[in-house]
């Protein structure tokens, strides 16, 4: 399995994957991630972090979300620490917050898919 280094992008480049996603975000960090698969982590608020994942085609079109492993106690929870693969056409889109501050967006695609979503 190969894993990038996130690239620094601007929200035009991923705006389709952003509004279909966390619409609501107006920050200014965004990255993309090349990688077969993510593995979801710090889904509960622990010591002031916490992400919340979305999956969307690359259109931005929602295809689901784990906002309800937001809720459940970090030692009972069964989406913490899982993997799941990103399929071509897909990407799954983490918000972090870490230590209250706002770490930004971050798009994980298929390494198959990147070159539809580098900047021009």
């Amino acid at each position: 399995m190969a894993y990038y280094e996130p690239i620094a992008v601007k929200r035009n480049d991923v705006a389709p994957i952003v509004n279909g996603s966390f619409p609501q975000y107006r920050g200014r960090k965004y990255r993309i991630v090349a990688s077969e698969t993510v593995t979801l982590t710090d889904l509960n608020w622990s010591g002031g972090t916490r992400s919340q994942y979305r999956a969307v085609m690359l259109d931005g079109k929602p295809l689901g979300n784990a906002d309800r492993f937001n809720q459940v106690a970090p030692w009972a929870n069964p989406a913490e620490g899982i993997t799941i693969p990103i399929p071509v056409g897909t990407c799954v889109v983490e918000h972090t917050m870490f230590c209250g501050k706002d770490l930004g967006i971050k798009v994980w695609v298929n390494p198959a898919d990147m070159p539809k979503l580098l900047p021009q």
